[in-house]
């Protein structure tokens, strides 16, 4: 008998190459507050620290670039991001109305094994948020939940977009050194809070009332907590199957008196 044709036998394998593998390395440091935002990279002593050539690290900073999470400065090198509240009100501006499109998509294909996986995800939130914060527990079960939500809208397009505009949004939100940081753990607990009522919109199964929860738990939480000026009436949602702006009809948020229980 002949053999199997290679590809009915062999499975293709995910391997990271040196500069993906260190780009989620410094990735991991920033997240875990190792290097502070407006820090700068040596490229000698990071190269070295992890092993690899500094052409290969200069590859690893190009994909931090291109996720917002680094900036290069001509002549002065490297740096961890730093946003302001400007810069957190701008992306927000803009990921809202995106993020709210991929929200009514998602909503009307919701199945309930997709329901109680994004419910686990806030769970996971919840837990990370105890007394002893995990930080990159709760901020990778934090942007799996949204990515779960992108990928059931099954715009790549749009995932795509998402994914740009908001992963610097998800890291410095929680990393940056605010002027007027907010309580630790009533941050944390309101940013679960927030996506409970993300998901409650969602199991309307309703595109219109979950887009509607989503902005309005949304701008709720980073005007409460971050101090930011977002207003409703600026945040233009729109209706792709209408002709016009859609009028947004608001959810209000529920209220919870502590985070659920994991």
């Amino acid at each position: 008998m002949d053999p199997l044709p290679i590809r009915a036998r062999v499975a293709p394998i995910a391997i990271p190459s040196a500069a993906q593998a260190a780009a989620q390395a410094i990735r991991n440091a920033i997240i875990a507050r190792d290097l502070r935002p407006g820090e700068r990279l040596i490229e000698q002593h990071w190269a070295s620290q992890l092993g690899i050539g500094q052409p290969t690290l200069r590859e690893a900073l190009k994909e931090l670039e291109y996720q917002g999470l680094v900036t290069k400065l001509p002549q002065r090198g490297t740096y961890v991001a730093q946003l302001s509240p400007t810069d957190y009100r701008r992306i927000l501006e803009v990921r809202i109305p995106l993020e709210a499109i991929a929200i009514g998509q998602a909503a009307a294909k919701l199945t309930d094994e997709i329901e109680t996986e994004l419910a686990g995800l806030v769970m996971n939130m919840a837990s990370a948020s105890k007394d002893h914060f995990d930080f990159q527990a709760f901020h990778e079960n934090d942007v799996a939940f949204h990515r779960k939500i992108w990928e059931l809208a099954g715009n790549e397009y749009l995932s795509m977009t998402l994914e740009i505009v908001t992963f610097r949004l998800f890291v410095f939100s929680v990393v940056a050194e605010w002027p007027h940081p907010p309580d630790g753990r009533a941050e944390r607990i309101a940013a679960v809070e927030t996506h409970m009522g993300i998901l409650d919109g969602l199991r309307t199964r309703n595109s219109r009332q979950a887009r509607s929860a989503f902005v309005r738990h949304t701008v709720q939480y980073w005007n409460t907590q971050f101090g930011l000026d977002l207003d409703l009436e600026d945040i233009h949602v729109f209706d792709l199957s209408a002709k016009s702006p859609e009028i947004p009809v608001f959810v209000e948020p529920p209220s919870y008196s502590r985070i659920p229980d994991a």
